[in-house]
């Protein structure tokens, strides 16, 4: 389709158009990106799973010859090999430890079981008396190679004394569980894989994005201002990429333009200066089309709009994604390493006690946010931000060194406080460094980077957890954090505001006003503490604890969590525009509370993996519908308490009671499970959620929110 083209009969090169240029060029490079990636993940796997049945094989090498030397020892003392006693018991010795064998049998020199234990495979005795088989008793040394019989990898190694041989023994290695180890392979890399790709996109945004952005919008701007007839000079400074000295060029292009506009508004001067009475006559010609030109463009000098704001905002992205994903790093497996440093507390049960860290955290940066706020726009954002990310550093470390609960907790609260430091000020930047026109564009920004952090961080930390530990995987949390504290240094420095008033929690009038209020209290109560509490409750606490109590591992656990973070990341903007279309919002929330609500039901059935994928991927997609619209239904519902409290008092207690919800969900997951088990506790809240969801739809509907009157 061709370009549409101006008055001037040029291309019609406006923002939208520049910014499809970006995409494509951003699309491109993703591409080529994914593709790298793909490759990548396809040839490891396939390494891996050609790898994986010899490695296990060896293992079974090793354990055998253990047995193999045992079974000897009692025939060199002189116990007949056909009357050994508790051969079966060492053979179940074997299975306690290595999950992996599930059958043994040792034969005699015909190939005939004399000892065995586990599950026999399908046409194990003719493989044990086969001639090919039998012939390794001739071998010297065993061999390493498998053979598939009957769904098991049977690995066989010879036994023989001094003198002669004995027997062969048969260790078979369950093919379900290689293939098993191979699809965790497998999820891995694919978790690996979505990290990449997502981290890619944080890094093309860190590295180009944004100046690529700014560039094209530059161009964007000027090219229509000449399309608009304006041709007055701009004065940049030097530029070091492509966009730049295209810039420079045209800037130099309406500089001579200028030059000679100047020129020739000189010369008609003079000439009417120096003209006489006749001559001038003859000039007005001249001087009605200098007139005409001046009437239909623009001419002189104008100094160029900063965009170090727009900079300043795309700034903040890189260290806010670095450090929030340090947190997100330990969500996964978190609960797993309380337990492990679990003490009895008198009055508690161990449920309890385990989420009372996830507790603790939540409470603090619940109720320290409305105090950062003002601390730090009086010491300064970006000093406020490397303070805040020092003390979770501390904190991360002190955590992967604490040795007892009573520690974690201490530690788990400095980490609390750093978070809370961090999220303010980069709240605080987010608004100092943006207008009312582009503070949305700005917030995009802080959301994203948090929600790719938690694409990123929950998965990954799994596959560390279960690979190096607990303490080494929150060590790494610590270098994120550290990290993060190199990249805000490179945060312009901004303004310290010494005048800057204190911020407080609401006060007592304002929160007991609206806790009596119905209108007010149908958005908090039904919508927005149910959320959280579900969010907490379930993604934080019970998931990574109920993963690995049904045998699975923290990897699992952690692309559990990324799948919540995937489908919140996709479906969240998708959510908000259809709000922004005309989409009842009140719809969109009562919708997502009920089908987050219905997920947990499907534990009715059984507790599989599959299960609890599909509790997890209906949480998601209830959450990002209902997520999107609740705040602005605040708006919506509450005029009349705005106008009596302030949009700050309410969105202050509204914010409030939502955060309290955070604290609460581990809290009351907790206690059901002491209860209900895992299992009840789910079905617990996701029907008091749905339930929620019900009296929210019901009483919107007979309570409409009442129209604004304008004045």
């Amino acid at each position: 389709m061709p370009r549409r083209l101006n008055s001037l009969g040029w291309p019609d090169m406006d923002a939208s158009y520049l910014k499809r240029i970006y995409w494509r060029i951003s699309g491109i490079t993703m591409l080529l990106v994914i593709l790298a990636l793909a490759a990548n993940s396809y040839l490891s796997h396939k390494i891996f799973e050609a790898e994986l049945v010899p490695e296990t094989a060896k293992k079974a090498v090793t354990v055998g010859a253990s047995v193999s030397n045992l079974i000897l020892k009692a025939v060199s003392a002189g116990v007949d090999y056909k009357a050994l006693y508790g051969v079966d018991k060492a053979f179940q010795e074997v299975f306690d430890s290595n999950p992996e064998f599930t059958f043994m049998a040792a034969t005699d020199t015909s190939g005939k079981i004399l000892y065995q234990a586990g599950k026999a495979p399908d046409g194990g005795n003719a493989y044990f008396t086969s001639a090919a088989v039998l012939a390794r008793l001739k071998q010297a040394a065993p061999s390493q190679d498998s053979t598939l019989v009957g769904g098991q990898y049977m690995v066989t190694l010879p036994m023989a004394t001094a003198t002669e041989p004995l027997g062969l023994l048969h260790i078979g290695i369950d093919r379900s569980f290689v293939d098993r180890i191979a699809l965790e392979i497998l999820l891995d890399i694919l978790v690996v894989l979505v990290v990449a790709l997502f981290f890619t996109l944080e890094l093309l945004n860190f590295m180009a994005g944004a100046h690529l952005e700014a560039g094209l919008r530059n161009l964007s701007l000027t090219l229509a201002r000449i399309r608009e007839r304006d041709f007055t000079s701009r004065v940049r400074g030097s530029a070091q990429d492509e966009i730049g000295r295209i810039l420079q060029h045209i800037d130099n292009a309406v500089a001579r333009l200028n030059a000679r506009y100047q020129q020739l508004t000189k010369d008609l001067q003079t000439q009417l200066k120096s003209a006489s009475y006749g001559q001038r006559a003859e000039l007005q010609g001249v001087v009605a089309q200098w007139e005409a030109l001046r009437a239909r463009f623009r001419f002189g000098s104008a100094s160029e709009v900063a965009t170090g704001q727009e900079a300043g905002l795309n700034q903040i992205r890189a260290p806010l994604f670095v450090f929030i994903m340090a947190e997100e790093l330990t969500r996964s497996f978190l609960p797993g390493y309380i337990n492990k440093l679990l003490v009895p507390i008198p009055g508690l049960s161990p449920q309890v006690v385990i989420g009372l860290p996830i507790v603790l955290f939540m409470l603090i940066v619940a109720l320290g946010q409305p105090y950062l706020g003002g601390w730090s726009e009086r010491v300064g954002r970006r000093k406020a931000m490397t303070i805040g990310a020092l003390v979770a550093t501390v904190g991360f470390v002190a955590t992967a060194m604490a040795n007892s609960l009573y520690d974690l907790l201490l530690w788990r609260s400095l980490c609390a406080i750093g978070y809370g430091m961090v999220f303010v000020a980069a709240q605080g930047y987010i608004l100092d460094h943006s207008g009312p026109r582009d503070r949305a564009k700005g917030f995009a920004l802080f959301i994203g980077a948090i929600m790719v952090a938690t694409v990123c961080g929950p998965s990954i930390g799994g596959i560390l957890a279960d690979n190096i530990g607990y303490r080494l995987s929150f060590a790494v949390a610590a270098v994120l954090a550290a990290l993060s504290i190199a990249i805000i240094a490179l945060l312009p420095v901004d303004k310290v505001r010494t005048n800057a008033k204190e911020s407080a929690l609401p006060s007592l009038r304002e929160i007991f006003g609206l806790l009596r209020n119905r209108r007010f209290m149908t958005l908090t109560g039904l919508a927005a503490i149910p959320a959280k509490v579900m969010l907490t409750g379930v993604c934080f606490y019970l998931v990574p604890l109920f993963i690995v109590s049904i045998g699975s591992t923290q990897s699992m656990a952690g692309r559990m969590l990324m799948v919540y973070a995937v489908l919140m990341v996709l479906i969240v903007p998708l959510a908000a525009s259809a709000a922004d279309r005309g989409s009842s919002r009140e719809r969109l929330v009562a919708a997502g509370l009920c089908i987050s609500g219905l997920g947990g039901f499907l534990l009715l059935s059984t507790t599989s993996f599959w299960v609890i994928f599909g509790v997890v991927f209906t949480l998601g997609i209830g959450q990002a519908l209902s997520i999107a619209s609740q705040s602005a239904l605040v708006a919506d519902h509450c005029h009349e308490e705005i106008k009596r409290f302030g949009s700050d008092a309410v969105y202050g207690v509204y914010r409030l009671l939502e955060r309290l919800g955070n604290a609460l969900g581990p809290l009351l997951a907790s206690v059901l499970v002491i209860y209900y088990d895992y299992q009840g506790a789910f079905i617990a809240i996701s029907a008091l959620v749905l339930i929620c969801g019900l009296l929210f739809a019901l009483l919107i509907k007979l309570d409409p929110p009442p129209k604004e009157v304008s004045a």
